[in-house]
């Protein structure tokens, strides 16, 4: 490629060509003479006319110019020109050696990445030199310098991963496999962060550069430098982020905290300050919502660092409950437990052992499950070596809750904050002189302080406090009359709290009202998240979330974040984590940030933690540039020559048409003018926009992933789709038919649904549609285990496909399709079918119907079968709304809906003609109104206008 400045030119020995330019001047000097203009004369008149020969004039000056330089553009078009702004960007001749951050802080600007490493290469491929890609979160082998087409083939597969680069681990690697030292063009793509060896990984890419070559360095402008989330500790329990900058503020945004399905929870904004990096984000949520929180993630930006999960350990005390009786699973309102889950359960992670042994629950759950708080409802007496356990336990912080009971009643063990009496106290009985008791209000030492005692509490019954044993306890709550109701004794770094009631209404209505949920949190907050963890080295606690059978079971990943902060299965890579090097573990290729352990009770690893960092990349004073991601392919001129030479043709042409008249235009002249113009006027709008250079994109693309284009697509607007089965007419005839449909439900409903889309069964999304249209093929083959899981999945979570058979007319001549269908569906799940019953929803989902023809009619629409116990018709209803996932026909319904552009059938419908097809119209449109609406017309309270429809 030839250069002049920042313009280029692909093919300059084209320019040769303005070398002819005087020998155009010289022929397009001259023009035809005009023709001279009289009126016809008379006959007689003839003969006085005489011919004259008349010799060419020459052309005006501003004609000949206007044609100069109209050959002007199209030499100047035929040599391809472009506009290169980079121009300076890489000097040298050597390798191009591209370096790409592609960690965690990439992500966010990865668009803008792709885009500058396709121009980077596409300048190299113009230049002619070879490129070697160098990713610093990669733990490939660097290999040999590549042609530019192999290296933009490699690129397709670059992807941001979700952990720090490694810069040392590299240039390592650079210094060790490269023949050739100095001498590289290096364009580093930086993600603006320094992550411990900014210096020293600049250092060694200088020396590449070094003996005429050339480094570039490309940051993020400071409002796209990566922004990172950890988890604060907010006042309260409140769940707050730490939201982490690697530049200074101000900048400002939001933190959304989601569910573990993705559905949003709730939002805090956060503002960086001026000359900080880090600012807090607290959220003002109820805790019932705020422990179904999953995931904190900063809104807008898309990486891993910016997503930081949850687990139990950050969000819940764990809470372990043991009772003396056996559980009334029956009568649950009877059990001592009920009332304590009940209460701890929205706000704890509520542990109840499977064990009924008391002794071993209690191990159980210190040990194993690592709870902060134990409940002991009713327990009179405690083993020797289970007490030792507790008091172990206690001195290490943990908190003990008693519940009073009758077993308590016989005095206990030495477990309790006071001596008790023998025998309980009895308020209002027949035998007692006293009435039951309200609470009293609580006092200032106490840490149920400031909370309401509701006037309607009373208590029957309670234990009492020896009073000729003296200990060292607490009251923090009495009943009017001054006998204690609560009292704690300390006990190491921990508490001991009894409760002088039952933890059920036995003795006191106390456990059925909110002033026993709010003692309870109170009560639990007095110690830490976990007792008993493992400490690292240095003597600090490491936190434990998940029940584990031993110190040593491995954490296995279950899933994990990708680059873009999108939870997916674990790579192939990805390695168990031990439970007590959780804590010190650092992501990378082995340990992906996600979450680990047995499902239902994993354990977090996260990029961001309380000790995380986002430092600045120091100036680099060694580049030869310093710029942000401004690097940008070269726009090719071509397309815009032709135009404008294009724009001066039609100028030529109205200038000689002017000339050729005398400047003397008549109407139609004129008219015919009027017209050159108005089409000229329309050819730029035609031609497309301007392209880049050759081998490249015309415009960048939305996503770059086939499977992001097609949930875009898809998810824009509620659609139809139906299965491509690899016959194109069947294929045909179903996006006609699903079309025309699609046109009845946005006449005649208030849905207004987008074109249909064919779907590949085995390998698009099907989720976003709630109706599948699969026309069965008579040769049709048996699905793979994988399609069929999809399939299963699909309609147990909601979705509706109909199969139609389309051998309605065939049926008395043997047709095929029923096999065809035992073929392709005889191995799913499919529960009991039925033809639909008369009163079923999709009779009257919207028209009153009590048949479903297509374009053949005879044939019966089978759903699944009602279940015949209540139990299961609600399992049912829960799970898909009432909706019947299969739906199978054999009448052809898509060939009956198919209309053309001008909305005229194309197939003919038999027996029934027009009126047939109208009532395969109102088929489609029940089937879809039931698959969206569910079991509405269900329900009782539209009988009287079904009735009255009915009457009519």
């Amino acid at each position: 490629m030839m250069a002049l400045g920042p313009i280029g030119f692909l093919a300059p020995w084209m320019l040769l060509a303005l070398a002819a330019l005087p020998a155009i001047w010289w022929l397009l000097r001259f023009t035809p003479p005009s023709p001279n203009v009289v009126v016809f004369p008379p006959t007689r008149l003839l003969k006085d006319l005489k011919p004259t020969e008349e010799t060419p004039a020459r052309s005006p000056w501003w004609l000949t110019l206007l044609r100069m330089l109209l050959a002007a553009l199209l030499i100047l078009a035929l040599a391809r020109p472009v506009i290169n702004p980079d121009r300076e960007t890489f000097a040298g001749d050597g390798p191009l050696l591209l370096v790409v951050d592609n960690g965690w802080a990439s992500a966010a600007n990865w668009a803008g990445r792709r885009e500058a490493i396709a121009a980077a290469i596409d300048r190299a491929s113009r230049d002619g030199r070879t490129v070697l890609l160098a990713p610093t979160a990669s733990d490939q082998p660097i290999g040999g310098p590549l042609p530019a087409d192999a290296a933009q083939e490699r690129i397709t597969g670059l992807n941001p991963e979700p952990y720090a680069p490694d810069r040392a681990k590299l240039a390592a690697a650079l210094d060790k496999n490269l023949e050739i030292k100095t001498g590289y063009s290096v364009v580093w793509l930086s993600d603006g962060l320094d992550y411990g060896e900014g210096e020293s990984f600049t250092e060694s890419l200088a020396k590449l550069a070094g003996g005429g070559g050339s480094l570039t360095v490309l940051q993020p402008e400071p409002r796209d430098t990566p922004l990172g989330l950890g988890q604060a500790t907010g006042e309260g329990g409140v769940l707050a982020g730490r939201v982490l900058s690697g530049t200074d503020g101000p900048r400002k945004g939001t933190v959304r905290a989601l569910t573990g399905r993705g559905e949003p929870l709730g939002e805090a904004p956060f503002t960086i300050e001026a000359g900080k990096r880090e600012a807090k984000a607290s959220f003002d949520l109820p805790l019932e919502i705020r422990n179904q929180v999953a995931r904190i993630q900063i809104k807008g930006e898309r990486s891993a660092g910016a997503v930081h999960l949850l687990d139990a350990s950050s969000q819940w005390h764990r809470v372990g409950i043991v009772s003396g009786e056996s559980r009334e699973e029956a009568q649950p309102l009877l059990s001592p437990l009920y009332y304590v889950e009940r209460a701890l359960s929205p706000y704890a992670d509520v542990i109840t052992p499977n064990e009924r042994n008391a002794a071993t629950a209690v191990h159980d759950l210190i040990d194993k499950q690592r709870v902060s708080t134990i409940v002991l409802a009713d327990i009179g007496k405690l083993v020797a070596g289970t007490q030792e356990e507790l008091e172990d336990w206690l001195d290490k912080g943990g908190v003990l809750i008693r519940f009073a009971g009758p077993r308590l009643e016989q005095g206990g063990d030495e477990l309790l904050p006071v001596a008790l009496r023998r025998g309980g106290r009895s308020l209002g009985g027949s035998l007692s002189w006293s009435t039951p008791q309200p609470l009293a209000a609580f006092e200032e030492n106490s840490p149920f302080e400031g909370l309401e005692v509701p006037d309607d509490v009373r208590v029957n019954r309670q234990v009492l406090a020896d009073p000729t044993v003296a200990m060292d306890a607490e009251v923090w709550a009495t009943l009017a009359d001054g006998t204690p109701l609560v009292t704690a004794a300390k006990q190491g770094e921990g508490w001991i709290v009894l409760f002088h009631v039952t933890a059920n209404s036995d003795w006191s209505n106390l456990p059925l009202s909110g002033l026993f949920v709010e003692m309870l949190r109170r009560a639990i907050a007095l110690g830490p998240s976990q007792v008993g963890a493992p400490t690292d080295e240095d003597g600090a606690a490491i936190e434990a979330g998940a029940p584990q059978t031993t110190s040593t079971t491995a954490l296995a990943p279950i899933q994990t974040l990708d680059g873009f902060g999108q939870l997916v299965p674990p790579p192939p890579r990805a390695a168990p984590i031990a439970p007590d090097q959780l804590a010190k573990t650092v992501p990378g290729p082995d340990h992906p940030p996600g979450y680990y352990g047995p499902s239902g009770a994993a354990r977090a690893l996260n990029i961001v933690t309380p000790v995380t960092k986002l430092t600045p990349l120091p100036p680099v004073e060694s580049a030869s540039a310093v710029s942000g991601y401004t690097l940008k392919k070269p726009m090719a001129l071509e397309p815009w020559l032709y135009v404008a030479a294009l724009a001066l043709f039609g100028l030529d042409i109205l200038a000689v048409l002017a000339l050729s008249t005398g400047f003397r235009f008549r109407r139609r002249h004129m008219a015919t003018a009027a017209a050159i113009a108005f089409v000229l006027a329309l050819v730029p709008s035609a031609l497309p926009a301007p392209a880049f250079a050759a081998g490249a994109e015309r415009a960048p693309e939305t996503t770059g992933n086939p499977a992001d284009d097609f949930a875009l697509k898809a998810s824009t607007k509620t659609r139809l789709a139906y299965v491509l089965t690899g016959d194109a007419e069947i294929d045909r005839t179903s996006e006609e038919g699903l079309g025309g449909l699609s046109k009845v439900l946005r006449a005649r409903t208030a849905l207004e649904p987008g074109a249909p889309m064919g779907v590949d069964i085995e390998s698009d999304e099907l989720s976003f549609f709630p109706v599948l249209y699969w026309p069965v093929r008579e040769d049709t083959e048996p699905m793979s285990d994988k399609t069929l899981a999809k399939i299963d999945a699909y309609m147990k979570q909601g979705g509706m496909i109909i199969f139609d058979t389309r051998d309605q007319e065939r049926v008395a001549y043997g047709g095929t399709q029923g096999k065809a269908l035992t073929r392709l569906i005889g191995q799913l799940d499919i529960p009991p079918l039925e033809p639909v019953p008369e009163n079923h929803v999709l009779t009257k989902s919207f028209y009153l119907m009590n048949s479903f023809p297509g374009r053949w009619d005879g044939g019966s629409l089978w759903v699944e079968a009602e279940p015949a116990y209540e139990a299961e018709r609600s399992e049912r209803s829960r799970r898909t709304d009432g909706v019947s996932s299969l739906v199978i026909t054999s009448n052809d319904l898509a060939s009956a809906w198919a209309l053309d552009e001008a909305n005229r059938p194309i197939f003919p419908v038999v027996p029934g003609g027009e009126v047939q097809r109208e009532m395969a119209f109102r088929a489609g449109v029940n089937l879809v109104m039931y698959a969206l609406t569910g079991n509405y017309k269900a329900d009782q309270v539209h009988v009287p206008a079904l009735l009255e429809r009915l009457g009519q």
